[in-house]
């Protein structure tokens, strides 16, 4: 008598058919971000805001000044008192201006008279909940976000340069 043949697959089958699934699937998921344009902009400057929220309120918590600038070695934004700063995507550019009207982006710009020993321009965040003021400009491909800190309040307000702006969370 002959056996009976079980229908079904191999373990040889399965494995190759997930090796093949991974494979497709690590070519796709890069290429997530490129499909959908902008999604990487915003989500980065809803982070941004994020750490600008965070700073003012760790700022009010703890009692004292928190400062929040650009590290250019890294590419990411910095909060006093914390040793790792925040990094930044490479495809994205930042620009950082506080309310005396200095900026910090691709190049430095600042006031003559201050000369090269000039701090590096800072939002910082003031135990009474307010802040000097200031914004960040994130551009990108797909579009730019304006991050405003109001200097009384220390409110964070995203604007995505359409004229509407998000509501603040503050």
């Amino acid at each position: 008598m002959k056996a009976a043949a079980q229908a079904g697959f191999t373990l040889l089958e399965l494995l190759v058919v997930l090796v093949l699934a991974t494979l497709m699937l690590s070519l796709v998921v890069p290429r997530f971000a490129a499909v959908v344009p902008g999604v990487e902009l915003k989500s980065t400057a809803q982070k941004t805001a994020s750490l600008l929220r965070y700073a003012r309120s760790r700022a009010m918590a703890e009692s004292r000044l928190i400062a929040l600038s650009l590290d250019r070695q890294t590419h990411g934004l910095r909060l006093s008192g914390r040793d790792e700063p925040v990094p930044l995507p490479d495809t994205l550019s930042l620009s950082l201006s506080d309310a005396g009207g200095l900026a910090l982006g691709n190049e430095i710009l600042m006031p003559l008279d201050l000369g090269a020993s000039a701090p590096a321009p800072s939002i910082r965040f003031y135990p009474d909940g307010g802040s000097s003021g200031g914004s960040l400009l994130l551009s990108g491909p797909s579009g730019r976000y304006r991050i405003e800190v109001d200097w009384l309040t220390g409110g964070v307000h995203i604007d995505d340069g359409s004229g509407t702006q998000e509501i603040p969370r503050d």
